[in-house]
């Protein structure tokens, strides 16, 4: 969401740069900054050779459906809970060197390409999954999602860092968006947002 309202208020100012907008998952972001693909990345992982402006934390919460049979336990729920449940999952988009993040322990797994995917599979019915909570707050509203009340670990709050090339020159439009990406980041989710004026 903070990302969205800083490429919307980046649109007036960006002198018609075209911006082309990639969704990677861990080691995926890294390859396209080490391939030069990437002018920006942001990623909760640190990547090597790249110093990165930290940015806020976002919170991962275990879900699932209001019916799924883990909250029919009507308890906490515990990893010998879990274990024999659906995960869903998000692929690591990397190519060479895969990672597998969090906890896996599940011995069904279905492995999925992103969280908007993830979110509607366990939003209908089958598997549980963390999922960023911002993302997902309308389905927790409408009781399409539930968290899952888990004994240990029901919540995540990975950080986030903004990467830039060190390959390329960075022009004045990427230094426009670099702003407003860490400005928009403290800016609350809860402020109605108009994009600013054209100029």
């Amino acid at each position: 969401a903070r990302m969205v309202r800083a490429l919307a208020a980046f649109m007036p100012q960006s002198r018609g740069c075209r911006v082309r907008l990639r969704e990677e998952v861990l080691s995926g972001v890294e390859e396209v900054m080490h391939e030069g693909i990437a002018d920006l990345a942001i990623s909760s992982y640190s990547i090597g050779g790249y110093l990165g402006t930290e940015l806020s934390s976002v919170e991962f919460i275990a879900v699932a459906h209001p019916e799924h049979s883990l909250h029919r336990l009507g308890r906490e729920i515990t990893f010998q809970d879990r274990e024999s449940q659906l995960q869903v999952v998000i692929r690591d988009s990397g190519r060479a060197q895969p990672r597998d993040v969090g906890w896996l322990g599940a011995e069904q797994r279905w492995t999925v390409g992103s969280l908007g995917t993830a979110a509607t599979f366990v939003g209908s019915g089958p598997g549980f999954s963390w999922l960023p909570r911002h993302m997902i707050e309308r389905e927790l509203r409408d009781g399409v999602l539930k968290a899952l009340p888990l004994d240990q670990g029901g919540s995540r709050h990975p950080l986030f860092y903004l990467y830039s090339s060190k390959e390329k020159t960075l022009g004045p439009a990427t230094q426009i968006l670099i702003d407003l990406l860490r400005n928009f980041d403290t800016a609350p989710l809860d402020v109605p947002f108009a994009a600013p004026p054209q100029a």
